[in-house]
């Protein structure tokens, strides 16, 4: 039975194994304490297969009498992408940089909004003005100096969209240099917990 193997050597479990843990954690007969067991076996199985079965466990109907699941899906998906050699740390690595890349294009993209938010207002007050200036409402001087105000909240915006370009651009060049198979599709937001050195 799978509860004598080594939890840490992925290659002792069968198909057979996995199967097993399906059937008893779907099967309203299982007692607790083995619905436990199973679960904390796959948390400490490094596999996908392991992995998947505790998610799909975590939306049954008896989910909630394992009252540590959560941490036991979280714990799967730790040992799950812990890496196993210098081509796997690398990748980890890589994971990291796109979820503190991914935070940066944010705080870019609210800085891109704002910007162009305030050049569009600018324009607003700016026809505003003319249209005083026009009625003869202002003077003509009110009018001086928006144009460079304008034109400085314009060159923001676009230093800011080229800068998330570039960002993207980069991002996605990391992904694509990602080797390990199973931290390709990988949500690098998973890293947010994750600290190095």
């Amino acid at each position: 039975m799978a509860e004598n193997k080594d939890i840490h050597r992925r290659d002792d479990f069968t198909d057979e194994d996995y199967k097993t843990f399906e059937k008893k954690l779907f099967s309203p007969s299982t007692p607790v304490s083995e619905l436990e067991t199973i679960c904390m076996t796959l948390a400490h199985l490094p596999t996908k297969r392991a992995q998947d079965l505790l998610a799909l466990f975590k939306e049954s109907d008896r989910a909630h009498e394992v009252k540590w699941l959560d941490m036991a899906v979280e714990e799967g998906e730790f040992h799950y992408l812990s890496p196993q050699n210098a081509q796997e740390e690398r990748d980890y690595l890589a994971l990291k940089v796109m979820q503190e890349m991914w935070n940066e294009l944010v705080e870019l993209e609210i800085k891109f909004n704002e910007a162009t938010l305030n050049v569009d207002k600018m324009e607003i007050e700016h026809e505003a003005i003319r249209e005083l200036v026009k009625k003869g409402a202002i003077d003509a001087e009110e009018e001086l100096g928006l144009d460079d105000a304008k034109v400085s909240f314009e060159s923001k915006a676009e230093e800011l969209h080229k800068q998330i370009e570039l960002k993207e651009k980069i991002y996605d060049q990391i992904k694509e240099s990602i080797k390990t198979e199973r931290y390709k599709d990988v949500d690098p937001m998973i890293m947010k917990d994750i600290h190095f050195g």
